[in-house]
This record gives structure tokens, sequence and C-alpha cells, in this order.
């Protein structure tokens, strides 16, 4: 029994009809109770678990509960075969290798470089699969229209244009769906609950809901500040006074890559930001936005002792002193 999709082959008619579901994105197991579709029974079936609030897997070694025997297995390796541990946020790893890619998502550090474009990546293979966009090598292959890609993210996004049993598609990231409502159930998990505005990654809006939530789980270790996101690498240069990013032109350091791009357009002569109003440009946004308070007459920053307003906290303060 061989899949027409990639050649793989099976002994059982009932594996390979399983197996087809990853190609076509068929999911005909609905849970009754949120609609949730699964490719498989014995996963709905676990899923149901989780309405039910039944916790019969217990782990021997800390006494946590899981409704599904495959939530404990998983759960298990964390006090077995997964000895590297993250110090940020205590996820745990088989190997070094994968700790090391995935502290990168804390700390921001983005070692692997596009000799083309400068861009930076979290790990050798994600850098690889980029560089695809500037040879044009599409290695990812449709089977049913022979249409090439330069992803394996690009193709599986493809595949359902020949599934025309998921007409809805996610704007977010392009997952698609059988039917509108489950279609609309997925998009909220892109919105956040407090503005509705919308993110593609899970990440982004997990940093932005910190905005309305003052959660700021990221500690430096010096000073002791909270921050929303992994972004205290950077402010730790305050510290310890490292500056990495060189200006060119006049050799002037910098500790933040977006402050040394704000430099360098005074070399340039670039002002990209216009005012709408009198057609001053600048070139930082920050500086158009204080600008446009003269024409507004904003003034949030207020004086604790005397009410005075100003339109930049720096001003604030040294009026205070």
């Amino acid at each position: 029994h061989v899949c027409p999709y990639c050649s793989k082959e099976f002994k059982k008619p009932s594996d390979l009809v399983r197996h087809i579901r990853i190609h076509t994105h068929e999911k005909p197991f609905k849970c009754p109770q949120c609609f949730r579709a699964f490719a498989v029974k014995s996963t709905l079936t676990a899923h149901i678990k989780t309405h039910t609030g039944i916790k019969a897997f217990k782990c021997q070694f800390c006494m946590k509960c899981f409704s599904t025997s495959g939530s404990l297995k998983v759960h298990i390796r964390l006090h077995t075969d997964r000895p590297y541990k993250c110090f940020y946020c205590h996820r745990a790893y088989k190997k070094s290798c994968h700790l090391k890619q995935h502290i990168r998502s804390h700390t921001g550090e983005k070692p692997f470089k596009c000799s083309q474009c400068g861009r930076g990546f979290v790990s050798a293979g994600v850098l690889k699969a980029h560089i695809r966009t500037h040879t044009g090598l599409k290695a990812f292959k449709c089977l049913i229209c022979n249409g090439a890609f330069t992803t394996g993210g690009s193709l599986r996004r493809h595949m359902g244009i020949h599934n025309d049993l998921r007409p809805y598609m996610c704007p977010y990231c392009q997952k698609t769906f059988k039917t509108s409502l489950n279609c609309k159930k997925h998009m909220k998990t892109h919105r956040c609950e407090y503005c509705n505005k919308g993110f593609k990654k899970s990440s982004h809006l997990k940093q932005h809901v910190r905005s309305h939530t003052g959660e700021k789980p990221y500690k430096c270790q010096l000073c002791g500040r909270g921050f929303v996101s992994s972004g205290v690498l950077k402010h730790v240069r305050i510290h310890t006074g490292e500056k990495p990013y060189k200006c060119e032109e006049c050799g002037k350091s910098f500790t933040v890559k977006s402050t040394l791009d704000c430099h360098v357009k005074t070399h340039t002569g670039e002002r990209p930001f216009q005012c709408t109003l009198c057609e001053k440009a600048f070139n930082q946004k920050s500086a158009l936005q204080v600008h446009m308070k003269k024409h507004t007459g904003e003034r949030p920053y207020k004086c604790d002792y005397c009410a005075m307003g100003f339109t930049q906290k720096s001003n604030m303060k040294l009026h205070m002193k």
C-alpha cells in the first residue's frame, strides 16, 4: 500500500488512510464540545478527556496528573532523558545543542548570518531554508501539480489549494479549514483578548499581552529590572558598557542595532518620516511622534509639583530638577 503523495509504503490499508490525512489535512473526527477536529480517532478520545477534567495518569516522580498517557509520557522525559534545562523557562532538552538553539529565543541572539543580505537566524537549518530564497532553489515539489517551493512550509500551504474541502484560510498564518466556525476559532489564537489586535506568531502575541497584564518575566540579574521580552540581553549592555554595533563612517559605537540604524541616517541625510501637517521630515519615527505633539497640543508628561506639561519625558525631568 503506497502513498500517492510521498511514495511511503504501509502494511495495512488503515495505516495508509491515516497517513494520507497528513497530506490532505483531512480531520474527520470532531469534538462534540469545542468542534476541534482530528485526523485519528484515538487523538479525539484523548482530547475529550481535557473537557471532562479526569486526570487518571500520575507521574511517579512529582505526582503531577495528566488526562492522557501520551501527555504523561512526554512529561516523564523531563525527569529522565532531558537533562538540559533552560534557566529562563525551565524547558528541557535531550541534547545540549538543542538547548543552545532554544536559549536564543530568549536572548534574541541570531549567530547564523546570511552572506547575501546580512539577516540573522537562530539555527543553521533555518539559514539554509532562507538561502534558497536568494538562490531560487526549489527543492520541495508538489506531487499533484509539480509545483516547486523553496521551503516545506510553503509546500504545505500550497497543498490546501488541491483540497477543495478546506476553503477557509486564516489570514494570519494561511492555515486552511473545512468550516468557517473552525477557522474563526483558530483565528482567536492569533488575536489579543484585551484589544483584539492580530499577530502572525504566537510568540509575538504573548509578548504583546504582557503590555496589558504588566507581566515582566525577563529579569536583569544586575539591577533586577523586569522586561516583557528577551530584550533584557540588550539592557545588560548598559551595565557592561558593551557596544557591539559600530558606525563605519565615524567609528561611533552603540549598544543596540536600531540606534545604529538611526545614527547612520545622520550621515546619509535620509529623513523617511515626514509630517503630514507641515511637511517637516525626520530620520527617526520617535522624533516625528514628538513633533506631532506640537500640532496636537498634547503634553502627556506632567510635573508632579506644578502640573506643567511637556511633550518629552526628558524635558519634564530637566524641569523638575
